[in-house]
């Protein structure tokens, strides 16, 4: 993702735009392969984790950018920036700083987070029951090392969960 930058053609798209009631901005910013989506910013009186929301954590364009895409427009970085490793059940090699995308279906990313500790069966799978990770529900705390299995239990109606890996 590249940083918002209106000298480059990003622009501020609503300058009142709410995430869980947290004001903020929708601004139209760039993946790296130049392909626009939008992003949430929280506005300048807003501290602390209320700042962005998991997409913007495990994306890390939070960290490096101060911004959270929005989950309808996460499957566009996914596709400009990730590899799909596959899902949960059948996904080899995940490594710690993979992230789990949560969907609801094809184009709807509910949720995702950060490999933290990845530990697998027998088998090859990911084990999320003992797999940790970092997760955040919207704009509520960060919880670092949590049990993957915890986190599926909060987005139970996803239908599956898949595994990326940015690209190099």
């Amino acid at each position: 993702m590249q940083p918002f930058d209106l000298t480059s053609g990003d622009q501020i798209l609503n300058q009142n735009s709410l995430a869980n009631n947290v004001s903020g901005l929708n601004l139209s910013v760039r993946t790296d392969l130049g392909n626009r989506v939008e992003a949430w910013r929280a506005g300048p009186t807003v501290t602390g984790d209320q700042r962005f929301f998991c997409h913007g954590y495990s994306l890390g364009t939070f960290g490096a950018h101060k911004y959270t895409v929005w989950g309808q427009h996460l499957p566009r970085v996914l596709a400009d920036e990730y590899q799909t490793l596959g899902r949960v059940d059948n996904a080899r090699n995940v490594a710690a700083r993979d992230i789990l995308v949560w969907w609801l279906g094809g184009t709807d990313a509910y949720h995702s987070a950060v490999v933290e500790q990845p530990v697998t069966l027998p088998t090859g799978a990911l084990d999320l029951a003992q797999t940790r990770v970092s997760s955040k529900t919207g704009t509520g705390p960060l919880w670092i090392g949590i049990l993957a299995d915890d986190v599926k239990k909060q987005y139970k109606p996803a239908a599956y969960v898949e595994v990326y890996r940015r690209n190099e």
